[in-house]
């Protein structure tokens, strides 16, 4: 068993879906099981909805929640208007959700807040509708498809938003589910992002869980491998978009991709946990190039592969600096400072410490004021936005003395606020400007790759 999972890009119109459904016709013989997003953009419609209601726009809910009906209608439409039958049994369905959506967002914009529960059940329609459509339109492809519930397999916690899979639970309903429907030699689709409480309530697993969702059934049910399907010919040397010149990478180690999913690559961080405990490689590959090979990512890795692998930019980041004499020779000053983190729910990426200093890196989309408040009296505390993080990520990069005087040279002129390298040589971060950010990338993958022959 393989499991395929293609993002809302690879499933964004017909046409894109017609050409996954041909890519999974060419691995039947791997009995395999699909998983889909939403389709491209409906989850930002989802929520943006929300947020009308919560503002009472009743006008502006009736007309995004109508774009999203129109937009599956028009793509079925397109897929299987040779079956009426199946395009009018889609609609039905296409119409009950429709309807569950317009219902949760009445009673949202009468009490003018949503609740974490509500928003999952909101947002998870997207995933439900894509499935049932990519379901259907196997069908009309004669490819036995058959559309599954995704809370009938994925188990989950109750933290609305961001759920932790149970995989007790979800490994005994995976099974019981799906390997019945593979034995009839059939294809089981479910949505992505989507579990369930033990109570019934939906989750989700996070914004662009599908990955996730993937790497949970393939460990759930054994599977040989997984597929990710996105719209890049996998893991890259650098954001294309800003190094023309950025090459595939065809090998890494769960370790080096884990760490590239952490700074925007095109992968969820946590697909990899799932796929690392169950010795489970994931390859990812590109919808509109299927003969390309992609990225493999296995446990090891390859052994051949020293040194940088990618450079990657995490943007929207901001820089903490708290500094006190009395940390000085202190036992368990540190321990009061992440401790007043920890109470608010900030996370930290990056640490640096000096004998009287701390920096960390936070997302920007905090609201440090309380930050600041709890820390008066027991550090000055400094806040500068609009900073950038680029990493260097590759293995044994603290045994190579010239990745670090390349990076240096090609960052002359570029005022850093944070340096930070990990005792596992894994990753090597900078913070700089964001401003500066995209002269710094381009000099950094010149200066470690474009003389490299392989990576």
């Amino acid at each position: 068993m393989i499991v395929i999972k293609f993002g809302g890009t690879s499933v964004g119109d017909a046409e894109r879906v017609s050409s996954a459904i041909d890519i999974v016709a060419e691995r039947r013989e791997l009995n395999p099981i699909v998983v889909v997003s939403a389709l491209s953009g409906v989850t930002n419609d989802l929520v943006a909805a929300t947020e009308a209601a919560c503002a009472g726009d009743g006008d502006r809910v009736n007309a995004i929640v109508d774009r999203v009906r129109q937009r599956h209608e028009d793509v079925a439409m397109r897929l299987v208007q040779q079956k009426f039958d199946f395009f009018e049994t889609f609609v039905k369905r296409l119409d009950k959700q429709i309807e569950e959506i317009h219902t949760i967002l009445r009673g949202i914009t009468l009490l003018r807040e949503v609740t974490a529960r509500a928003h999952d059940k909101i947002v998870s329609i997207g995933e439900k509708l894509s499935s049932v459509l990519f379901a259907y339109s196997m069908m009309m492809r004669a490819l036995p498809g058959e559309h599954v519930e995704s809370e009938d397999v994925i188990w989950t916690n109750d933290h609305f938003g961001g759920a932790t899979p149970r995989m007790d639970l979800t490994s005994e309903a995976a099974r019981k589910t799906l390997l019945p429907i593979i034995e009839r030699n059939h294809i089981p689709v479910l949505g992505g992002f989507i579990g369930r409480t033990v109570d019934g309530a939906t989750t989700t697993l996070g914004r662009n869980g599908s990955d996730y969702s993937a790497a949970i059934v393939a460990a759930a049910v054994g599977a040989s491998e997984v597929q990710i399907w996105t719209d890049v010919d996998g893991l890259l040397t650098c954001d294309p978009r800003f190094v023309p010149s950025a090459r595939v990478i065809d090998h890494l180690s769960h370790e080096e991709a884990a760490e590239l999913a952490s700074f925007g690559a095109k992968l969820h961080p946590r697909t990899l946990e799932p796929a690392i405990e169950a010795g489970i490689p994931v390859r990812v590959l590109n919808t509109h190039n299927p003969a390309s090979l992609g990225t493999l990512i296995t446990r090891e890795g390859t052994e051949r592969a020293r040194g940088p692998r990618s450079v990657a930019r995490k943007r929207n980041v901001t820089v903490v600096h708290m500094t006190s004499n009395k940390m000085l020779g202190a036992h368990g000053f540190l321990a009061k400072l992440f401790h007043v983190f920890e109470e608010l729910e900030i996370s930290v990426d990056l640490i640096a410490t000096s004998e009287v200093s701390v920096s960390v890196t936070v997302d920007e989309q905090h609201d440090l004021d309380e930050l600041r408040t709890r820390l008066t009296g027991v550090a000055d505390v400094e806040v500068i936005d609009g900073q950038c993080i680029i990493a260097i990520v590759g293995r044994n990069l603290l045994a190579d003395a010239m990745v670090g005087a390349r990076v240096f040279e090609a960052m002359q002129g570029v005022p850093m606020q944070m340096l930070s390298l990990g005792r596992s040589g894994l990753n090597l971060s900078i913070v700089i400007d964001d401003a500066d950010s995209d002269r710094a990338i381009q000099r950094i993958h010149a200066a470690l790759f474009e003389q490299a022959v392989a990576v």
